[in-house]
């Protein structure tokens, strides 16, 4: 399994030794994550290989499993990509992958595994599991901004961690080079690690599918997905996109604000916000890249979506949507979406503004001034 092991150990060497990374620097907060980055490389790449080899063994006839009409769900961040995911994922007929699948057990035989270690421990009175949840509310708990629980759906950009090739790796490691290639993957990354990389994501959403009934629709949402529209279509040629969109002075402070908060939670940046010059770059590329998509993708593969619509009027935009894409709403999901619409609303704030930015409203309309255009937005 093809793994990038040159900007692996690069890493590794700038986290070691940070000359020149200002972002890098060793406080005791960085050390403590340094251990933890360098155990969950070890364990996602020992335990994540060794269970996908063994499936060959133990499970070839997951091999049989066939992946129709995925949807992907893509837009920038801080669009509403978690709870249209979480939505969708909870339909019957649908599916996606969750926290503890995508960092514990990409392979059939780590499943098999956990549930077995499951059973056992339900015989004995449930200790271990009792002890994770308490883990998962103190160490999850900590994170702010986006809700993260084992048990519920989340990115499958996370899956790219297994081959060092991941926007994430950025995260852990926030050099002044360690965005480029993932804002604009299919541009900037060589053809052949992407087609290794995006046959090793077909294989365990295959994987994950064959434990599912015949005929279930995936349910992929990563806001980096939107740079790797080119890269799924090549190993999912029928696949179904779904693009979510965001006021873009709004979109912009969300995401600078997320990022920042993520880099300082797995590093310490010296700046408050680091790489904000590349964040801007990376948001308008990701507003202009889904158009690109839709012009060469016939009317039902593609569908819009714009945030302010998903939670004022889900119970029109989102069966709509579906609709376009050839998915009919069941029940089950509209009394979902009901409930969602009749919820008291409450204005979603950020901490954060454009002026705190550094960024004047006209800077930021002549930047974003063509996604507003398309999206129907006002200044």
């Amino acid at each position: 399994m093809y793994f990038n092991w040159r900007r692996f150990l690069t890493d590794a060497f700038s986290s070691l030794f940070p000359f020149g990374h200002p972002h890098l620097r060793i406080t005791g907060h960085r050390a403590r994550v340094l251990v933890m980055y360098f155990f969950c490389m070890v364990w996602m790449g020992g335990s994540g290989r060794i269970g996908l080899l063994l499936d060959h063994l133990l499970f070839p006839w997951f091999r049989r499993t066939r992946i129709e009409r995925p949807v992907f769900i893509i837009g920038n961040f801080r669009s509403g990509s978690t709870l249209l995911h979480r939505l969708l994922a909870g339909a019957p007929g649908a599916t996606a992958m969750k926290t503890w699948e995508i960092y514990f057990a990409p392979s059939i035989t780590q499943r098999r595994f956990w549930q077995g270690l499951w059973t056992v421990d339900g015989w004995l009175g449930g200790a271990l599991r009792r002890a994770i949840l308490r883990a998962q509310d103190r160490r999850l708990g900590e994170v702010s901004m986006h809700r993260v629980r084992l048990d519920e759906p989340e990115e499958d950009e996370g899956l790219f961690l297994y081959l060092w090739d991941s926007l994430f790796n950025a995260f852990f490691v926030p050099r002044n080079d360690s965005l480029s290639p993932y804002w604009r993957y299919d541009e900037a990354v060589h053809h052949w690690r992407r087609r290794r990389a995006m046959c090793f994501y077909r294989e365990v959403v295959r994987r994950h599918l064959a434990l599912r009934p015949p005929g279930a629709i995936y349910i992929s949402k990563s806001p980096s997905f939107t740079v790797r529209s080119a890269s799924i279509l090549e190993v999912f040629p029928d696949a179904r996109f779904i693009e979510l969109a965001r006021h873009p002075f709004d979109c912009v402070v969300s995401t600078v604000g997320w990022l920042s908060y993520a880099w300082h939670f797995f590093a310490s940046p010296r700046a408050r916000f680091p790489f904000l010059d590349d964040v801007l770059v990376m948001t308008r590329h990701w507003y202009a890249r889904p158009q690109e998509l839709a012009a060469r993708l016939p009317a039902d593969q593609y569908a819009l979506i714009r945030f302010e619509d998903l939670v004022s009027r889900p119970t029109e935009v989102v069966p709509a949507a579906l609709l376009r894409l050839r998915i009919d709403p069941d029940d089950r999901l509209r009394v979902a979406l009901r409930r969602l619409q009749e919820r008291p609303r409450t204005s979603r704030t950020d901490d954060h503004s454009l002026d705190e930015l550094g960024i004047s409203d006209a800077q930021a309309l002549a930047r974003y001034g063509p996604a507003m255009v398309r999206f129907g937005y006002e200044p």
